[in-house]
């Protein structure tokens, strides 16, 4: 009968390593500092002009459920899953990447502002920025996350530069409506 637990001395080594890797990530994320509105103005520049070109000028105003979305909305989605990551850590290989982060906003949401349609909003705005930033004429974001040379900072300030991008481009948030008149 042979054990179904047993680890070699590589197999230790190997979740020593991991470990050792989640924890330097988890405290370089949360020592990363924001990044300025200066150094990500260009990049938002260039994003937008791809976006114009791919979409149109109002593929941010409405949600796959037809609904309309709001700039400021789609900057919360962003920023909630830039909080997470920056409190779970980073570890996409571990299930704690930008798509969990954006997903585990979406279902922890109290304020009634976050929605599949911001989130598919904020997907399409981190693919746009990874264009603008490489080059590239297609991106996955998730693919991005999880590239192996992938740094958390880099990770950090491209949802710092979604969340900008958002509040930039996206459109203003709706009127509250009047109080009845007494």
């Amino acid at each position: 009968m042979f054990e179904l637990n047993r680890r070699t001395p590589r197999d230790l080594e190997k979740t020593a390593a991991a470990f050792s890797r989640d924890v330097e990530v988890y405290v370089s994320g949360i020592t990363t500092a924001q990044p300025s509105p200066d150094a990500v103005t260009p990049l938002l520049e260039e994003a937008h002009l791809l976006a114009q070109r791919w979409e149109g000028e109002d593929w941010l105003k409405w949600g796959a459920s037809g609904m309309p979305l709001s700039g400021p909305d789609v900057a919360a989605h962003a920023d909630a899953a830039l909080a997470y990551l920056r409190t779970c850590g980073w570890a996409p290989r571990n299930h704690r990447g930008i798509h969990r982060a954006l997903y585990s906003t979406l279902t922890d949401d109290e304020t009634g502002r976050l929605s599949e349609d911001t989130r598919a909003a904020a997907r399409d705005i981190l693919s746009r920025l990874i264009c603008a930033t490489t080059g590239a004429p297609y991106a996955d974001y998730i693919a991005w996350d999880e590239h192996p040379a992938r740094t958390v900072e880099e990770v950090l300030t491209l949802l710092a530069a979604t969340a900008a991008y958002a509040r930039t481009y996206g459109p203003p948030a709706p009127a509250a409506p009047a109080a009845p008149a007494a």
